[in-house]
C-alpha cells in the first residue's frame, strides 16, 4: 500500500481540495483508497468519506496515543492511503509533521503560491529547514502550489522549487479555486465530481504515487455477526453526523447498531442510544416537530433505557434550544437545561476531564480525552449533576457530563482510544436494560 501526507504551511492553502481530488481521480482510476484526518475534527472526515466510499478516521496522538496512531492506519485495506493533515504542518500537540514523523510517511505541502513565485521556494525551504531542526523526521517531497495564475506564473514557482531540490507536483488554478469556492472555510463539502477532476488532472500523480511510502499489507477484520445481541441506535442524517468511526466500530463489535433519522423517523426497537453531534440547531424546527419520537425519547429514558449523548446530541435532549435568529424550539426535554446558540465560538479544542460522578460510559476516577468544538451556551438547572470536570477545555462553567435517569450528555466528543475500559461500561448498562 502507497501512503502519502497531504500537508499545508496553514490553513486554508488548499490542503482539502488537494487531498479531495487526489482521492477522487484515483478512485475514479480503480485504485481503492483510504482516507485519513489528522486532528480530531470531523468535517473534512465525511467529505472524504462521500469521495471515497470507505470509512476516513482520525489520526489524533493527544486522543488515542502513539499506538492508536498505528492502530487506526492499520486499518487500511487499500491501494493507497492519503492523510490530510490539519491546520499549519507544526501546529498543535499532534501536528501533521508529528504524524508523519511517527508513521514514517512523506509529506506533499501545500503552499498559497498567489502573488509570489521564487518566494514559494524560500517558504518551503523555511519549512525543510525547520524540519530538520525539530524531533518530528517530518520528511516533505513534494510541494503542491495553490492559486496559482498563468503558466508563467506556474514554470517561474517550479524553476524556483528546482534550486532547492523540491519538487512541484501540482497546482491548484486561482480560477479553479475562485469558481469554486476554495477560498472560503465553509466552502461546499459536497464537491462535484468536475470541479474535484479539474484539480486532479492538475497533479503529477505519478511523481505522488513514486514518492509515497510502501506500507505493509493488513489482515483483514472479521465482520460483526449481528444476531440477538442488544441494539444500540445511531441518529445519521444531516442533523447528526459528527462520530469518530472508530467508536462505531467499538460498539459493533458487541451490539447491533440501527441507524434512524430523527428528522421523520420514530425510535427504532433498540436498548440504548449513541447520539453524535453535527447540525441540530439548523434543523431544530424540523427535529422539534417530530412530536412523536420526542415523547418516545422521555419515556424510555424515564424507564432507564442508557443514553450517551455529545455535542448536538446534548442540545436535541435539553429542554429548548433559541437559535441565533431569536426562535425557540421546544426538544426532547430530557436534560434539565435550555440551549441557547450564539455567534461566538464558546468551545475549541482538545479536552480532558476526570469523572466525578458515575456515568453510564465510566466510573469515578477516570480520566477520557476528546474534543469540543460548538457555538452553543448550556444553561442548566442549579441542581444538575455533572459527571465531568474539565482538566483542559471549556465544558459548561468547568463542568460537563450532565446525568439524569441513565442519561449522559455532553459537549465533549470522548475518542473511544481514550477510555480505559473502552466502551465496556457503556455495553454493560445497554445489556442490563435489555434483560429488563
Amino acid at each position: 500500500m502507497k501512503c502519502i501526507v497531504i500537508g499545508g504551511t496553514r490553513t486554508g492553502v488548499g490542503k482539502t481540495a488537494t487531498a479531495l481530488a487526489l482521492a477522487k481521480g484515483l478512485s475514479n482510476a480503480g485504485y481503492k483508497v483510504q482516507s485519513f484526518k489528522v486532528g480530531p475534527g470531523f468535517v473534512d472526515a465525511r467529505r472524504h468519506e462521500k469521495v471515497t466510499g470507505r470509512p476516513c478516521y482520525n489520526l489524533d496522538a493527544f486522543l488515542m496515543g502513539e499506538d492508536g496512531i498505528r492502530r487506526e492506519l492499520a486499518k487500511a485495506k487499500a491501494d493507497v492511503a492519503i492523510i490530510e493533515g490539519a491546520s499549519g504542518l507544526f501546529t498543535g500537540a499532534s501536528s501533521t509533521a508529528r504524524i508523519a514523523g511517527l508513521l514514517k510517511v512523506p509529506i506533499i505541502l501545500t503552499v498559497d503560491a498567489s502573488a509570489s513565485s521564487e518566494s514559494v521556494a524560500a517558504t518551503v525551504l523555511g519549512f525543510v529547514e525547520y524540519a530538520s531542526r525539530t524531533q518530528s523526521d517530518a520528511r516533505i517531497v513534494g510541494v503542491v502550489a495553490t492559486r496559482v495564475g498563468s503558466e508563467k506564473h506556474i514554470n517561474d514557482v517550479r524553476s524556483a522549487l528546482e534550486r532547492i531540490g523540491t519538487p512541484l507536483m501540482g497546482v491548484l488554478r486561482k480560477d479553479v479555486w475562485e469558481r469554486n469556492g476554495y477560498a472560503s472555510e465553509t466552502y461546499e463539502e459536497e464537491q462535484t465530481e468536475k470541479q474535484l477532476l479539474a484539480v486532479y488532472n492538475d497533479l503529477d500523480v505519478a511523481s505522488i504515487i513514486r514518492s509515497a511510502a510502501e506500507l505493509g499489507a493488513s489482515a483483514p477484520a472479521s465482520a460483526a455477526v449481528h444476531d440477538a445481541r442488544p441494539a444500540v441506535g445511531i441518529p445519521l442524517d444531516v442533523a447528526f453526523c459528527f462520530y469518530y468511526r472508530s467508536n462505531i466500530e467499538a460498539l459493533e463489535r458487541f451490539v447491533r447498531v440501527k441507524y434512524f433519522s430523527p428528522l421523520t423517523e420514530r425510535l427504532p426497537s433498540v436498548d440504548g442510544l449513541y447520539i453524535g453531534g453535527g447540525f441540530p440547531e439548523a434543523h431544530a424546527q424540523r427535529l422539534s416537530e417530530n412530536t412523536t419520537l420526542l415523547r418516545e425519547l422521555r419515556a424510555r429514558a424515564e424507564e432507564g433505557m442508557p443514553v450517551w449523548a455529545e455535542g448536538g446530541g446534548l442540545l436535541y435532549l435539553s429542554r429548548s434550544l433559541i437559535t441565533c435568529e431569536g426562535a425557540m424550539h421546544k426538544l426532547a426535554g430530557i436534560v434539565p437545561a435550555e440551549v441557547r446558540m450564539t455567534d461566538q465560538l464558546q468551545g475549541l479544542g482538545h479536552s480532558e476531564v476526570e469523572i466525578v460522578f458515575d456515568c453510564p460510559i465510566a466510573g469515578r476516577g477516570d480520566r477520557l480525552r476528546g474534543n469540543e468544538f460548538h457555538y452553543s451556551v448550556v444553561d442548566p438547572d442549579r441542581d444538575v449533576r455533572f459527571a465531568y470536570k474539565m482538566i483542559r477545555g471549556t465544558g459548561i462553567d468547568g463542568f460537563d457530563g450532565i446525568v439524569e435517569y441513565n442519561v449522559l450528555a455532553s459537549q465533549q466528543h470522548v475518542h473511544v482510544y481514550s477510555m480505559r475500559h473502552g466502551f465496556d461500561e457503556f455495553i454493560d448498562v445497554v445489556r442490563g436494560y435489555a434483560r429488563t
